[in-house]
């Protein structure tokens, strides 16, 4: 009888560890994970994927050069190479940002590309579901279609594939610049 009992304590607690699995929510390593840089662009709030970029890049002097589009700020120096460096807040549609941005991130492996920006926040690590589709920010903002749920709000997530896209179809067919 005592092997009775121990055996059903087993199987009582078998049955309790395994209906408390589906009670609690699933270990952090099993949920998809987005890491995103936070920046600001003209004071609002964005975001960048990581797995989008091929760096970070801090206080590299732009030299500016005859522009073949206003989003053009120069070339720098990095890594070796002469990259364009293209402003970010005009790309999203701000228009020209005033002084130097301090930040850069380097996107596209072959001709790589920087696009500069003045304000970096920090990083991020959410789980995919914080992020979702916002067809609304299609009309308002230029290369964004997603938002992303943070403690501290909701930050637009930037589409550097789009944003590079764009950069070089315009290269490939330029526009002629308007004089301001």
């Amino acid at each position: 009888m005592t092997q009775k009992l121990v055996e059903d304590g087993k199987a009582a607690a078998l049955r309790h560890a395994f209906d408390r699995s589906f009670a609690l929510p699933p270990p952090q390593a099993a949920q998809q994970i987005e890491d995103l840089l936070a920046i600001r662009v003209a004071g609002d709030p964005y975001a960048i994927r990581l797995r989008d970029i091929a760096g970070v890049v801090a206080g590299r002097r732009v030299v500016p050069v005859p522009a073949v589009t206003l989003d053009l700020l120069g070339l720098a120096g990095i890594r070796g190479r002469v990259v364009p460096v293209f402003g970010l807040a005009s790309l999203l549609g701000y228009g020209q940002a005033g002084g130097s941005p301090r930040w850069m991130v380097l996107c596209g492996p072959e001709e790589p590309i920087a696009l500069a920006f003045s304000d970096f926040e920090g990083y991020l690590r959410l789980p995919t579901s914080a992020l979702h589709a916002d067809d609304s920010l299609r009309g308002t903002r230029q290369h964004v279609s997603e938002v992303a749920s943070t403690e501290a709000g909701a930050r637009s997530v930037i589409s550097i594939p789009l944003v590079v896209a764009t950069l070089r179809n315009r290269v490939e067919h330029p526009q002629p610049v308007k004089e301001q």
